[in-house]
């Protein structure tokens, strides 16, 4: 087996012009199937074959993402329609994670699955049945992290165009979601296991409100997000934060334009409505500034004054 999939891996790799890290053979109903990981941030890719090299049938990008010690495992399910027909999760797994197990709703026996080159599994699945959750296991096949069905893409593709639903991601600038209020800032960072970094500087006038605790809708076992929000009449900030990295990347796009926010790169979108979104080594970080006139510079004054340093005061960090 071990030659059969070498060859398919040379074969697909003369055809596209690119390192391949794992191959599925073709069969008697279905094309070669290749998958890579490229770009930055990094997205899988996967690539349907005519057996004997002659064509290519179908090429998918999935959505870029990055697994992480909190949120072992980012996959996509692709199905391939058409003349052929195929269907294939395509994942990538942490350093943490020996494995994977899709779960499916049929009874069928899910299988379990390594990863290859660049941490990427590429794995069929059953035509029937929705993909409802993928557990990324440990070197003695425990689980270490699922990642839900709202988190995983359902894509299609005929050759010519794809189709689908985008997982679930970051939501690191959006507003308020589901979750809960806190009577203070110990008390959230007690339940999220870590303590919210603060801003030095919001626009005079703000009041904070209780902090929220939102988890995370596509790694039930993550660190939730913590939400602060400071207002004052019609206006508000909003700042959410989580462990970095994000597990869906925010990649720009139109109507994104890049900042600095100290020394990391930000995605800063918006007018009336401004979000921005940054990372650091250790955080993740999504302002919302509304309500406002220069809601961008505002943004960017908040994003840039959040520091490990300012933490909340001693009678209220208890």
């Amino acid at each position: 087996m071990a030659e059969t999939e070498r060859a398919a891996r040379e074969l697909a790799e003369g055809v596209l012009g690119h390192p391949v890290a794992v191959a599925l053979p073709a069969d008697d109903e279905r094309p070669l199937v290749a998958g890579s990981v490229a770009g930055d941030p990094p997205r899988a890719r996967v690539a349907w074959i005519n057996p004997d090299g002659s064509s290519i049938v179908a090429r998918v990008a999935c959505p870029p993402g990055r697994p992480s010690r909190w949120r072992p495992v980012v996959a996509a399910a692709v199905r391939l329609s058409g003349e052929q027909h195929d269907r294939v999760l395509v994942a990538r797994l942490a350093p943490e994670a020996a494995a994977l197990r899709p779960l499916l709703t049929v009874e069928a026996d899910a299988p379990v699955v390594e990863p290859g080159g660049d941490r990427l599994v590429v794995a069929r699945l059953p035509d029937e049945g929705a993909l409802v959750a993928v557990d990324a296991l440990d070197s003695r096949g425990e689980p270490v992290g699922r990642l839900v069905r709202a988190g995983i893409s359902d894509l299609q593709t005929d050759g010519g165009t794809v189709s689908g639903r985008l997982g679930a991601s970051h939501g690191m600038g959006a507003g308020i979601g589901h979750g809960r209020w806190a009577t203070g800032l110990a008390e959230a960072a007690f339940e999220a296991g870590y303590q919210p970094w603060l801003p030095g500087w919001v626009p005079p006038g703000m009041t904070m409100g209780d902090p929220r605790i939102e988890p995370d809708v596509a790694y039930p076992a993550a660190p939730p997000a913590l939400i602060i929000v400071w207002t004052d009449a019609g206006a508000r900030v909003l700042l959410r934060q989580a462990p970095a990295p994000l597990a869906s990347p925010d990649g720009g796009g139109r109507g994104a334009r890049e900042v600095d926010v100290g020394g990391a790169p930000g995605v800063l979108r918006g007018r009336g409505l401004v979000t921005l979104i940054w990372e650091t080594p250790e955080r993740a970080f999504g302002v919302q500034a509304r309500g406002m006139a220069g809601g961008e510079d505002t943004a960017l004054r908040v994003a840039r004054s959040v520091s490990p340093e300012n933490l909340a005061p001693p009678a209220e960090a208890g």
